[in-house]
């Protein structure tokens, strides 16, 4: 993925019921995007996406980019609106797991964590979460270390805690590629079987969020690391689950 932004003046005659927009890309589709409101009486408009599909770094193309996504609204917020930066653009969005703790030897008095170990696709916000809970990580890790060597000893903490550390990436990292693996253009692997079933009840999750507080607010505590995955396969969310896909089938 890669993603071009600018910053825009809010217009003073503006007509909107919104207060910002989301343009969600949905495979097989490429591109999207999302208008926030900042400080300074502005926005940020953000272009994106997939496949190597970039969003252009010049007037002309960022508007018919914008133009192109499956609803204008992007578009007829900023045609008018005067832009008061340059366009940036950034395309180093790829998913990276450097293995550390499978290392046959690993420097003493070393700790590597954060994007330096396991780096997300920023799409799905959970880069900076992931690097908090490694924080925590290290700090479980220190503190069980030094309740075992009075005297301060550190030898062998650094192989402990990257072993603690990957066991606390896979939720995410699970989460990330899974849904990049949507699109036909991601590379690193094909989607097995469980994952395409896991695309599936997953969109029905998120239908059912638009009508339930309930899922919505479970769903997003999942997205954000809060509650595991199997948060979403309660009784109550599996049972409505089960009951959409029964209906798809005999609607057919």
């Amino acid at each position: 993925m890669g993603y071009t932004s600018r910053w825009y003046q809010i217009p003073d005659n503006l007509q909107a019921d919104w207060l910002g927009i989301l343009v969600s890309i949905k495979a097989p589709a490429t591109r999207g995007g999302v208008i926030t409101a900042v400080e300074g009486n502005r926005w940020v408009v953000t272009l994106a996406g997939i496949g190597r599909d970039y969003p252009p770094t010049d007037e002309a193309g960022f508007l018919d980019f914008a133009r192109s996504l499956h609803t204008p609204i992007i578009y007829e917020a900023i045609k008018d609106a005067q832009a008061n930066s340059p366009l940036y653009a950034y395309k180093r969005t790829e998913n990276s797991w450097r293995h550390y703790e499978k290392l046959s030897r690993l420097p003493e008095s070393l700790v590597i964590l954060g994007d330096a170990v396991c780096a997300f696709n920023p799409v799905y916000g959970q880069g900076m979460t992931t690097a908090a809970i490694g924080a925590l990580t290290l700090s479980e890790c220190l503190a069980k270390q030094l309740s075992h060597n009075a005297d301060g000893n550190l030898v062998g903490l650094s192989r402990t805690f990257q072993k603690q550390l990957s066991k606390t990436i896979v939720i995410p990292w699970l989460m990330a590629t899974g849904e990049d693996f949507r699109f036909s253009t991601t590379e690193g692997g094909r989607p097995n079987f469980m994952t395409r079933l896991m695309q599936r009840y997953i969109d029905q999750v998120l239908l059912l969020s638009s009508q339930s507080t309930h899922i919505h607010k479970a769903f997003l505590e999942v997205m954000h690391l809060l509650k595991p995955p199997s948060a979403l396969f309660h009784i109550s969310i599996f049972r409505q689950v089960l009951q959409r896909i029964i209906k798809q089938l005999t609607t057919r």
